[in-house]
């Protein structure tokens, strides 16, 4: 008797870790159908591995207040999706009129804001991210560094201009 009462409580546990299991697959990964939309790096490292970087740009920081140690790499690198199982799948877009996106490799320890003045020189752009047909910008982006404070508790600010 006692046998069968634990036997049950084992297989009902199996099957409820089961069902959590699947639940939680379809409510994050398949709940949120992350391979749909257009994705970008933050990082050169990562645009390479990926094999989605084109070309670092140019820039130059101006009117910086407490930027010491400040990691700046504006670069192009071509649009792409993630794969339909898994992010590390690359799959690149093709049929989009801006193939293109501007990315930034920067430190994440420091809480800043970019704010790109002059978006209206990119092709298409969003909140979060600027699109481009071709990998070069068509005038000098200038973009406003917006911060709290860094590790040494001094607030950021500084101006990157862009070419």
């Amino acid at each position: 008797m006692k046998t069968r009462y634990f036997l049950y409580f084992i297989i009902s546990g199996i099957l409820l870790f089961l069902l959590y299991s699947l639940l939680n697959v379809y409510a994050g990964w398949y709940g949120r159908e992350p391979w749909k939309y257009r994705v970008g790096t933050s990082q050169i490292k990562e645009s390479k591995k990926r094999g989605v970087f084109v070309r670092e740009l140019h820039y130059k920081i101006k009117d910086s207040q407490n930027l010491s140690n400040f990691k700046f790499i504006p670069y192009f690198e071509k649009g792409f999706k993630y794969g339909f199982h898994t992010i590390e799948e690359t799959n690149l877009l093709k049929f989009s009129n801006y193939p293109y996106n501007l990315g930034f490799d920067r430190n994440k320890e420091d809480s800043i804001y970019l704010d790109i003045q002059n978006i209206e020189n990119a092709d298409s752009a969003n909140a979060v991210w600027t699109y481009y047909r071709e990998p070069k910008l068509k005038d000098t982006l200038t973009v406003i560094i917006d911060g709290v404070k860094n590790r040494k508790g001094f607030e950021i600010k500084g101006i990157i201009k862009i070419w």
